[in-house]
């Protein structure tokens, strides 16, 4: 694969190429499989536990390999109720992988505490040389956030790429400028109709903890609009892919013709019309 334009700052063909890396994180949660595009091979499964209080134990995403490159890939919100306590858990905790590192969501924080030595071990042994992408939707995306920042300082992959798609806050300003600080290849990828992003809120003051807490975004985000009256449709990976593959439509087609199945199923990226509907009495 070739990533070497640039569309207003951001990557575009890098872009689309991982927004389809991030769909098969859910194949491979949901059918135990998935499909890689020509010349990629599956590394490792990563697997971590979620809810601090009764640790439940999921696959989040996976490692592939090519010739010249590596991809990190970390899933969105799929398991019912891990994921969404590992969410709401916005209490925060010190970022323990860096040297002042502010602090991070608890919920998150810990589930990726309990992948990061496996996901380290395994990077381990793969090569330096070769180009390594993080990447993430939604949950997802404040997963490979908190594991770009630790990778960046603590291996020898010193610039990851990181390219997430509708990503939560994940931690304070003082994490958000050492991230901005350390991880300076991050495309931050928005749908302005997207509620995902705009969670957890900027600020909790007192009473919520005795000190209140504070969650900053990192740098650098791209907007994109697409608006389907529907939160899960505005916020699908399906949908950021299919409104990325506009950027340049000739790399999407022959990504899609010449890897069957790797690219996301965009059928339900249509705007919904639907209102109430109740059953007759």
């Amino acid at each position: 694969m070739v990533f070497s334009d640039k569309m207003n700052g951001l990557h575009s063909r890098s872009a689309i190429f991982l927004a389809a890396m991030c769909y098969q994180t859910y194949l491979l949660y949901f059918e135990g499989k998935l499909i890689l595009p020509k010349g990629f091979r599956l590394r490792s499964i990563i697997r971590a536990f979620a809810n601090v209080e009764n640790p439940t134990e999921n696959v989040y995403g996976f490692i592939a390999e090519s010739k010249d490159q590596i991809i990190i890939a970390f899933r969105g919100y799929a398991a019912y109720p891990a994921d969404l306590l590992a969410a709401y858990d916005i209490l925060q905790v010190s970022y323990p992988f860096v040297p002042d590192g502010g602090k991070t969501s608890r919920g998150f924080t810990c589930l990726y505490q309990s992948t990061r030595n496996e996901l380290l071990r395994k990077l381990s042994h793969l090569s330096a040389s070769k180009k390594l992408f993080i990447t993430g939707d939604n949950y997802g995306g404040a997963l490979a956030t908190l594991a770009a920042l630790d990778i960046a300082v603590n291996t020898k992959f010193e610039e990851p790429f990181i390219f997430t798609y509708g990503s939560p806050r994940i931690g304070d300003p003082v994490f958000a400028h050492r991230f901005n600080q350390l991880a300076k290849n991050s495309f931050r990828i928005v749908n302005i109709h997207d509620p995902f992003p705009t969670f957890p809120d900027k600020k909790y003051p007192p009473p919520f903890t005795e000190k209140g807490i504070a969650y900053e975004h990192i740098n650098t985000k791209y907007s994109i609009a697409f608006q389907l009256n529907n939160t899960p449709r505005n916020n699908a990976i399906s949908c950021y892919f299919k409104s990325l593959s506009q950027l340049d439509p000739d790399f999407s087609q022959v990504l899609c013709a010449e890897n069957p199945g790797f690219c996301p199923d965009t059928e339900m990226c249509f705007p919904f019309q639907g209102g109430c509907k109740y059953p007759k009495a």
